[in-house]
């Protein structure tokens, strides 16, 4: 607030323009779907070479090193997240890596 000059009398305040503006704005919260997991399943019919490959050329920003924790968890331990995003996104990747012949499927993230 500033003050705003008068005439020799009390001083009195005037509220300025982007005050007012932040003063009567009211946020909306957009509600946001929970993400959905991708999940990797291990498989005996494709190599590892090939499953960190696949991986690369189908999940964007997917780094080699990346590639390799992903695959390896999935052959240690039977499966493996792959990434986390919403649904449409996970159904896409799984439509993408199924057609490369690899095992995966989707399911929300808690």
């Amino acid at each position: 607030m500033r003050w705003a000059k008068s005439d020799g009398r009390i001083p009195r305040m005037s509220v300025t323009k982007t005050e007012q503006a932040q003063g009567t704005q009211i946020e909306k919260k957009e509600r946001t779907e929970p993400p959905w997991n991708l999940v990797l399943h291990n498989d005996w019919e494709n190599s590892m070479p090939r499953v960190v490959l696949i991986l690369r050329k189908v999940i964007p920003g997917m780094t080699i090193k990346k590639a390799t924790k992903i695959m390896y968890e999935a052959h240690s331990n039977g499966q493996a997240v792959v990434k986390s995003c919403h649904k449409e996104l996970a159904e896409l990747y799984q439509e993408r890596l199924l057609e490369r012949k690899l095992t995966v499927t989707i399911e929300p993230a808690y």
